[in-house]
Parts: C-alpha cells; sequence; structure tokens
C-alpha cells in the first residue's frame, strides 16, 4: 500500500514520530506531503538557536514556523561576534521586540544581548508573556529593569528568569545592577517565579531581607541563585528557613560564614530541608563540622569550589560520606584544607558511592589515590569522574585500568600518567570497556602504538586527545579502523597533529566527526545550571 493512499491525519501521526531533520527531507517528496509536513503543529518543537535579530521577522513568517516555541537571539556567525561581543555588542531595538510579541513563546534566550534602545513598556510586555527568559548578562537600562519588575509584580506568565550566573567571563565588561529597585517590589515580583538567577547582582541588604520574608510567607520560587551577593546581615533564621525550603540553591562566593549565627542554616539542614541541588563558595570554618558533615550529606548533587573549610570539617564530612550520605553528584575543587588529614578508606568508601565525582585540580595524595582506585576496580557506582590534573602514577597500571573501564564518562586531561598506564588503559578498552567518553588531552600518547590505540579507540563513542603527541600514524590507523560496527563517532585532536593526515584517508574514513583545536581548553562543566535550553 502507497504511503500517499493513507488519510492526512493517519499521515500527520506518523510524521509526529519524525526528528526535524526527517521531516525537512520529507516534505521535499511531493506536494502532499509537504502540505502535511509542513502544519506548524510538527514544528513548534524546534528549537531556533543562532537568530539575529534582522532575520526574525523573516524566520517566523515562515508557515510551518508560525507556532515555534523557542528561539535563541544571536549574532553568533555574524563577523561581528569574531571581534568581542562587547567590544561591538549585538543590539536589538523596538522592531525586533514587535515581532518576537506575535510570536508564541515560551522560552527566549536575549542572553548577552545589548537592549537599551527598546522601549521599556514594550520590552516588559513582552518578556513577562514567555515562560522562560534567559537574560544572562543582558544589558538593560535601569528603567527597562524597573519596568519589567514592576510587570512581574502585577501580572506574569514567567516562570524563569535568568539575569545573571556564576560564570566567569574574562571578556566582558557589563554588570548586572539591580540595587535601584525598590525593595518590596523586588521581593514581590521574584516570589511569582519558579526558577530565579540573580547572581553578583550588587543586591543590598533590604532587598534580600525582603526577598526572604515574601519568601517564608508566600512564594513559588523553587530555585535560587544568589551567588555574589551580601547575606551576612540577613536574619540567620529567617534567611535558614527560607533557603531549606528550595530544591536548588546557588550560594557561591556568598559570605554566608559571616552571618552572626552561620551554624543556623546548616542546623535547619540536619531537622529539614527540601534542598537537592547546593552550591558553596565562602568561609565555613567557624561552623560546627558534625553539623556541617550532617547537613551536606543529605544533599544530592554538591558543588564546593574555593570552599575555605577546616581540616576537622573536612574529616568530618568524608567520614559522614562513608557512613550515611544522599549525595549522588559531587563537585569538590580547590577547597582549602589539609587533605593529608583525611583517612584514606574514608575517603574511597565514600567517593565510590557517588554516581558523578568531579575532583580536578584536587590535593588527593597516592595513598588516597591508590585505596581510591583499588576500591573502585572492586565496585563502584560512578559513571562519571574527573580527576584531571592529579598525579596517578602509583596507582598500579592493572588496577587503575580495570577501574577506569568500569565508568561511562573519564575525564583525565593533563594527568601524569606512566607509558605503561595509558598504554594498558587501551589494551583493556579494546577487550571490553563500559567507557562512552574519554578525554586523555594533554597527555602524550605518542608511545602507543598504533594498532593498540586504535583498537580501543573505536571502542569508544567520544575520544579527545588534544595537545597529546600523537603520530600520524597512530591517527590514520584510527580513522581506517572506523567501521559501521565500531562505536567511535567523535575524534577530537590538535590541528597541527591532524595536518598530516593522508588526504584520502580522511575521505575513505566513516567517523562521523574528526574535529580539530588549535588549542586545549578545560571544559568546566557547569553543574549548578538554571536553565536548560
Amino acid at each position: 500500500m502507497s504511503l500517499q493512499l493513507l488519510p492526512p491525519e493517519i499521515m500527520f501521526r506518523i510524521f509526529d514520530y519524525l526528528n526535524f531533520s526527517d521531516l525537512k527531507a520529507v516534505v521535499q517528496v511531493c506536494r502532499m506531503m509537504r502540505e502535511i509536513g509542513e502544519d506548524p503543529t510538527l514544528w513548534k518543537a524546534l528549537k531556533l538557536l543562532e537568530v539575529h535579530p534582522d532575520d526574525l521577522m523573516t524566520v517566523l513568517g515562515l508557515p510551518r514556523l508560525s507556532k515555534i516555541e523557542h528561539i535563541k537571539i544571536s549574532d553568533r556567525n555574524s563577523p561581528r561576534a569574531s571581534r568581542g561581543w562587547w567590544t561591538d555588542p549585538m543590539s536589538m531595538v523596538d522592531e525586533h521586540v514587535e515581532t518576537l510579541k506575535l510570536a508564541n513563546l515560551h522560552i527566549l534566550d536575549i542572553s548577552r544581548c545589548y537592549l537599551h534602545d527598546i522601549d521599556a513598556k514594550l520590552l516588559c510586555e513582552v518578556l513577562n508573556n514567555i515562560e522562560v527568559v534567559n537574560a544572562n548578562r543582558a544589558n538593560f537600562s535601569k528603567g527597562q529593569l524597573l519596568e519589567i519588575f514592576k510587570g512581574m509584580s502585577d501580572s506574569t506568565r514567567l516562570k524563569t528568569l535568568i539575569l545573571n550566573t556564576n560564570e566567569v567571563l574574562s571578556d566582558e565588561n557589563y554588570t548586572l545592577d539591580l540595587s535601584h529597585i525598590n525593595p518590596d517590589l523586588f521581593a514581590k515580583a521574584l516570589t511569582k517565579l519558579q526558577t530565579v538567577q540573580i547572581s553578583h547582582a550588587g543586591l543590598t541588604s533590604d532587598q534580600l531581607e525582603a526577598l526572604v520574608k515574601y519568601m517564608n510567607k508566600e512564594s513559588k520560587i523553587v530555585e535560587l541563585g544568589v551567588a555574589g551577593n551580601d547575606v551576612s546581615e540577613i536574619d540567620p533564621e529567617e534567611f535558614a528557613k527560607a533557603m531549606n525550603k528550595l530544591e536548588k540553591l546557588d550560594l557561591f562566593e556568598t559570605n554566608l560564614g559571616d552571618q552572626e549565627r552561620p551554624n543556623t542554616f546548616f542546623e535547619h539542614m540536619v531537622d529539614f530541608t527540601n534542598l537537592k541541588d547546593l552550591a558553596l563558595g565562602f568561609n565555613n570554618r567557624s561552623l560546627n563540622p558534625k553539623v556541617f558533615a550532617k547537613a551536606l550529606n543529605k544533599i544530592e548533587h554538591l558543588r564546593m569550589v574555593g570552599v575555605d573549610i577546616s581540616d576537622v570539617q573536612a574529616q568530618q564530612f568524608f567520614k559522614r560520606m562513608c557512613v550515611q550520605t544522599k549525595i549522588k553528584e559531587l563537585h569538590f575543587e580547590d577547597c582549602k584544607y589539609d587533605m593529608s588529614l583525611i583517612n584514606p578508606n574514608f575517603l574511597a568508601s565514600g567517593l565510590n558511592k557517588l554516581t558523578k565525582l568531579k575532583m580536578a585540580n584536587s590535593s588527593i595524595n597516592g595513598p588516597q589515590c591508590l585505596e581510591f582506585f583499588v576500591r573502585m576496580a572492586q565496585f563502584t557506582k560512578l559513571q562519571y569522574l574527573d580527576f584531571s590534573f592529579l598525579d596517578l602514577c602509583g596507582v598500579p597500571t592493572d588496577i587503575l585500568a580495570e577501574a577506569l573501564n568500569k565508568v561511562e564518562k573519564v575525564i583525565l586531561a593533563d594527568c601524569h600518567m606512566t607509558e605503561d598506564q595509558s598504554t594498558s588503559l587501551f589494551k583493556t578498552v579494546a577487550i571490553s570497556t563500559n567507557i562512552n567518553y574519554l578525554e586523555l588531552s594533554l597527555i602524550s600518547v605518542e608511545h602507543i602504538p598504533a594498532e593498540v590505540l586504535a583498537q580501543g579507540a573505536v571502542k569508544i563513542e567520544t575520544l579527545k586527545l588534544v595537545d597529546s603527541d600523537l603520530l600520524r600514524e597512530q591517527i590514520e590507523e584510527i580513522l581506517i579502523q572506523v567501521s559501521s560496527t565500531t562505536k567511535l563517532k567523535l575524534l577530537e585532536v590538535s590541528f597541527e597533529d591532524a595536518f598530516v593526515i593522508d588526504d584520502e584517508i580522511i575521505e575513505r574514513s566513516v567517523l562521523k566527526e574528526l574535529r580539530l583545536s588549535d588549542d586545549y581548553e578545560y571544559d568546566e562543566e557547569n553543574w549548578m545550571q538554571f536553565y536548560f535550553p
């Protein structure tokens, strides 16, 4: 039976199961399929990324995109972008926003856009009629921000508002400042939302106090980011009650430890908390070690970067993790304490209970590292491990290879490894592995026989070997061994390593993507993501 003989409503239901690339191909088959396949309902979930403001009218004017729900405004592909965002900012004007007003958007991403030229009331009307607005680092005028908060306090569809996150970008010269907004208006507006990111926003003590007060009365906020703001003058009891009602909280680079009674927040956590995700980054040395440890081990996703804690607090934290913990994901990096005082058995037992661990650039010593991998080789729940910049040379070759091959995602950028360790790793992978993603950038692999490297490489979906001194014959052997039955889809290497590869081998290879990098950059994953595009 010909597909074209099916009733249109059946064809529509079939098309609804297709991904957008397949749907795009279908509409080019014949007129009937085009008429059915271009129904805007089929295309509304398409995420339009990197749309320049000047192209909005053209894009949204296409019939199939008339019901689109997700747009990201950007000029990343324009010549201006390569010259630096804020030195030549992308401006939006009233005409662009009027076009967005006519769309039926649920998600709008205007991060890092320059918005000063837009009428404040128009901008307020449009943003308050969308459910999710990512305006991270967007450049607003004070009048626009005030109007937006007034609109929010009256009536809004907004559920998620991202104005500033805690990510550090060295090339920006714009700083968000919300200090001019009336504290009562500020709090009344934000407590109508579910997700709020206002980190490093120059908030006053009166604004934060009002926000906490409203949160303890009536609030819809479930996720809150206030990193980089001064919380030291807020009543500790009120602050603790409000924050422990949330599910996700970002307190990175706050001075919570300077509160009059800094233990109060953690004591409330011990008694009861809704918190599942927590980011900390401040001086905690005055906190009761046992309360501190017990509280943090009730969190499922914990991020502690640059935290100044005492040796006793660290000991209690890992000891508690070994005995009883809810932590599933831990990002523990650049914390100031003496790691050598932590019992290797407590550390190894606790860390292998997690599913995701990021301890790059930490100060784990030889005995601790050895015990961790010995336990890991025997049993582990870990599916993600980032031990970048650590010294692994003291771990026996067979133990290290067996342990790493139990994990799905392994990141060991710039680690110290022996030649035997790296060779054994690929030999073990070639036999059997759970690894889908392996990063060994900045680790020399030129000593590994090309065939051994290739046999292991094709068993992994993503392999990153940037600045790893790859030889021509190694890369070529990997490309040759890739086939329809192997797993390797992405191989990332240095441009200078790939420059010498035979063009004919590249053309014949069925590798999905060979990615070339000029310089290695450590990809630090943001574990406190408040917005998922």
